[in-house]
């Protein structure tokens, strides 16, 4: 496993518990969601370009047109 993995199995373990509490549970909930959408999209990328998504590669500002 690597770090990135271990990083965000700790994440998701902590959302999970923290989704159980009334006091913040929804918007554990709702960051669980979002976690859950990039595992997802980054496991897509790299089944389909057989490389592991990268973030550095995502320029820090991207001007809309």
């Amino acid at each position: 496993m690597s770090k990135i993995q271990t990083i965000l199995l700790i994440i998701q373990t902590a959302l999970s518990a923290l989704s159980n509490l009334p006091v913040v549970g929804p918007e554990a909930a709702l960051a669980a969601a979002f976690l859950k959408i990039y595992q997802n999209a980054a496991a897509l990328y790299q089944a389909e370009t057989g490389q592991p998504f990268d973030v550095t590669k995502i320029p820090l500002e991207t001007k809309v047109p």
